[in-house]
């Protein structure tokens, strides 16, 4: 079977798997809404988004393209200001999340992306939220603020781009992207302010594939997930763990495909979620808005 056969094989599966899996109820969210074109060319393949504590604002990255670096843009996608980390080399950063410590915001820049699965470590920063001030353009990070974990994969090296940490009990999640079931991993490491090793345990397989973004609610009662082509949404009880709450059905969110859309995050305010994408071959790309009915 020459390559263009097994791709055609593979996404032919690839959307079989999902046919009957999610639920179709009465729309959550309205139909996405551009707010503004990303048009910077520092933000050519952003991989990454979660909103700022500053309301109007968002942290966003590039993935392999680029340095270790975040960006603040604002709802209409303009960049507002870069933020270097000192002294730290990455090798392919995927996704952004948030995690409280004593009451702080923390940023998580997920340095996870292995295509080919032959990493034996991928790696966390951890570095306290930035805030932004008029006029910044450039800030570095010191090296001192920054935190790294490495992390292990319990059943061999994986390829991920989505994580994020349960507010409620600080569990961190990570969701593998090309196994032909995506998996979801979990790693207590932000329960041991001292533990910056940690091995990754399976917890579960989802019935779809190629995952490239995930986020939880600020409160922890819903996660977004998505592949390629779709959105998945599960309501959470309080009392339920991930684990339960990702082994239901979830709904299926109406979503234009973007050229290569590789990024989502919930709003802070419960106003509902947002996805960015890359710019592959020129195409064009857009901050995106999905507002909760």
């Amino acid at each position: 079977m020459n390559h263009l056969s097994k791709v055609i094989v593979f996404y032919f599966l690839f959307l079989q798997l999902q046919v009957g899996y999610s639920q179709v109820n009465a729309p959550l969210f309205n139909p996405q809404k551009a707010l503004g074109e990303i048009i910077d060319k520092q933000l050519s393949e952003l991989s990454g988004i979660i909103s700022a504590n500053q309301s109007s604002y968002f942290w966003v990255h590039n993935d392999s393209g680029d340095d270790a670096r975040i960006y603040l843009i604002n709802k209409k996608g303009k960049l507002m200001c870069s933020y270097q980390l000192e002294s730290i080399d990455v090798k392919d950063c995927e996704d952004i999340a948030r995690v409280m410590i004593n009451g702080k915001s923390f940023l998580i820049l997920a340095d996870i992306g292995d295509n080919r699965a032959h990493r034996k470590h991928v790696k966390l920063y951890i570095f306290p939220e930035p805030i932004y001030k008029d006029g910044d353009l450039s800030i570095v990070i010191p090296k001192r603020e920054i935190r790294t974990v490495t992390l292990q994969y319990k059943d061999g090296p994986r390829d991920a781009e989505a994580l994020f940490v349960d507010p409620i009990d600080r569990q961190l999640y990570i969701v593998s992207k090309r196994d032909f079931q995506s998996t979801v991993y979990k790693s207590n490491v932000f329960n041991d302010i001292k533990k910056n090793l940690s091995i990754l345990t399976p917890v579960q397989k989802l019935p779809f594939t190629f995952v490239t973004s995930a986020d939880i609610s600020p409160s922890g009662d819903a996660v977004l997930i998505k592949n390629l082509t779709q959105i998945f949404y599960w309501k959470r009880k309080r009392s339920e763990s991930i684990e339960e709450t990702l082994s239901k059905k979830p709904i299926s969110i109406p979503y234009e495909v973007e050229p290569q859309g590789e990024a989502i995050a919930f709003g802070l305010e419960g106003e509902g979620f947002y996805t960015v994408s890359e710019r592959p071959f020129g195409l064009k790309s857009y901050l995106y808005f999905f507002e909760k009915r």
